[in-house]
């Protein structure tokens, strides 16, 4: 098999400032772990995130060892790097800018098309090492999540552990199944425990024990035992980066095939163009103050609406994008909002305040206000005009378009300052 060559970069330290000057020492696992998701948190825009993972999962009569790398680098604007080893396959997920490149290693193949709308494009059908893909470049995404997830922390004595031949000062914190703030399966009993690094703020290792059981059918239900170890070597979210980082070149023996998966979902779902040229739907929905609010309120100014979610992982890494929009045009008579679909409202307010989102965002109870919108899939931005007219319905995060759809509605609409590079 030929290795999996990661790609070169210089890599900061992790707030070397911070690391270099005397800090209070942690008390409060609570307060410990907010300031942990307040670092991933941080400047989502660029990022590189590395993680090694071992796992044992063993019955009575059952046992597998199983070891998975996962690398996400994310450069300035579409750039990006994901490559990923598993016992399933090992791959290389690259864009330049103009192209995105997938490269199954043991294949000796590969795809190259045009940068897709919605980067990354990962396989269609999500099995076996391709979907490591998909965990790596959502890992500061989820990190962040598992760091303000819980309700009550236990903090134990903290220890210098070794990750990759540096060592790191850490915290050590325990939490379980029941501290969690979302309300699980009982069937799943699970325990984990955070090496939190002293100086950077982030995740160095983490073990989790849990116990389930595997369905064989409805009545027949086998006990399952997992144990998973977890090391982060890398967690970086202003690194230095060159071109060459994001530049794949095929071994000259590699071939190029149409697609690396079979043909799955023909038809996925994607935003319905046709709601391009309607009038918006005559809805209302209720404000943060109890306060009922109909969308028709807004007639006379053009409007911009995100629809998205805590758990949707290309939700989140279009906000940056969206934000730079909100702060340039909110100046000259552009109403921003959002409509979250969390299953409660608490989770999508606590991330925009760790994000510093200032726009006006509201609860989509039921999803009643996005399925007006015949709503098919999540981010989906929309901008209506002074007039109450549709005028741009497409996935989130093309930033460069919906910049275009919004000046293209007149003087008033033009930004404050020039777009980010």
């Amino acid at each position: 098999m030929k290795p999996l060559h990661l790609a070169l970069l210089l890599v900061l330290p992790v707030s070397l400032a911070r690391a270099q000057s005397s800090q209070p020492e942690f008390t409060d696992p609570l307060a410990l772990l907010r300031v942990v998701s307040e670092t991933y948190a941080a400047n989502p825009d660029t990022f590189h995130v590395e993680s090694i993972t071992e796992t044992v999962s063993n019955n009575d009569l059952h046992r597998e060892w199983r070891k998975v790398y996962r690398t996400a680098i994310k450069g300035p604007n579409n750039l990006y790097r994901i490559e990923t080893r598993s016992p399933f396959g090992s791959y290389i997920q690259d864009s330049d800018g103009k192209n995105e490149w997938v490269y199954l290693v043991e294949a000796d193949i590969y795809v190259v098309r045009p940068l897709p709308q919605r980067w990354p494009q990962f396989p269609k059908l999500m099995v076996g090492g391709n979907n490591e893909i998909s965990e790596a470049w959502n890992m500061r995404t989820f990190l962040e999540a598992e760091a303000s997830g819980y309700k009550r922390a236990t903090m134990l004595p903290g220890e210098t552990i070794v990750v990759e031949g540096k060592s790191y000062p850490c915290y050590i914190i325990h939490v379980t199944s029941d501290d969690s703030k979302t309300a699980g399966n009982q069937d799943l009993r699970w325990d984990r425990t955070f090496w939190i690094d002293k100086s950077a703020h982030v995740f160095r290792k983490q073990i989790e024990h849990s116990d389930s059981y595997i369905v064989v059918t409805r009545t027949v239900h086998i006990p399952f035992h997992q144990d998973a170890t977890t090391v982060y070597p890398v967690a970086n979210f202003h690194p230095q980066t060159s071109a060459d980082t994001f530049h794949f070149v095929p071994p000259s023996d590699a071939k190029e095939v149409a697609a690396l998966e079979p043909a799955w979902n023909p038809s996925p779902r994607v935003p319905t163009p046709q709601m391009v040229g309607k009038t918006a739907p005559e809805i209302s929905f209720t404000g943060p103050d109890g306060k009922k609010i109909d969308l028709s309120s807004y007639r006379g100014q053009p409007v911009l609406i995100d629809f998205w979610a805590t758990w949707c992982g290309p939700c989140l890494l279009s906000m940056p994008g969206f934000n730079r929009i909100y702060n340039d045009f909110r100046s000259r008579g552009l109403a921003v909002i959002s409509f979250d679909q969390d299953s409660v409202s608490e989770d999508a307010t606590d991330y925009l305040a760790r994000h510093h989102y200032a726009w006006t965002n509201y609860h989509d109870t039921k999803a009643k206000v996005s399925r007006a919108f015949e709503d098919d899939g999540i981010p989906l931005t929309v901008l209506i005009d002074a007039q109450g007219k549709i005028v741009y319905y497409e996935w989130g995060g093309d930033e460069i378009s919906l910049r275009k759809a919004i000046t293209s509605l007149g003087p008033k609409a033009s930004p404050t300052s020039p777009p980010a590079p």
